[in-house]
């Protein structure tokens, strides 16, 4: 995947609409993170993790996923939720390369989280598309990256102690 370059007007819509995400869930941040785990940017609070670790794994977990999914006979995954305790992280995919990843606590819902989500993935989606097409990324990608798809199974195995 190459560098990310966003452009002026697309920076501003871009962030206009994660800040809006964001005032009108009460959520804690929202990330861009593209399918090969590179941090496109951020919104709100973020200070108090590793973003870029934090893009990576969202990355392999949407990776992860998608190839669940597939497993079981469906075409990909919408939605990929991790809940905990005090924060939760709602993962969405648009323009079949950008993962929004929205983290929330008990000020907000999965349920709200949601329904904006998908809004702003309605807003975004074609933002990302035209800068696909500016920087000559017309096609979009089929399936996920190999190496991350590796990296992820090897971090499963990990886990499980195989």
């Amino acid at each position: 995947m190459p560098q990310w370059t966003l452009f002026e007007s697309d920076f501003h819509s871009i962030d206009r609409v994660l800040s809006e995400l964001l005032e009108r869930t009460n959520a804690l941040s929202a990330h861009l993170v593209d399918r090969s785990g590179q941090l496109i940017t951020t919104a709100g609070r973020s200070d108090d993790f590793d973003a870029t670790a934090f893009a990576s794994l969202v990355a392999a977990d949407f990776t992860a996923n998608a190839e669940l999914a597939h497993l079981l006979g469906e075409p990909g995954v919408e939605a990929v939720v991790s809940e905990g305790r005090s924060r939760s992280v709602h993962s969405c995919l648009l323009a079949d390369r950008v993962i929004l990843c929205t983290v929330f606590d008990r000020r907000s819902t999965l349920g709200l989280v949601r329904f904006r989500a998908q809004r702003a993935v309605t807003e975004l989606d074609p933002v990302f598309r035209g800068l696909f097409q500016k920087v000559g990324l017309m096609e979009p990608i089929e399936s996920p990256d190999t190496e991350v798809a590796m990296a992820a199974g090897q971090e499963i195995d990990a886990l499980f102690g195989d």
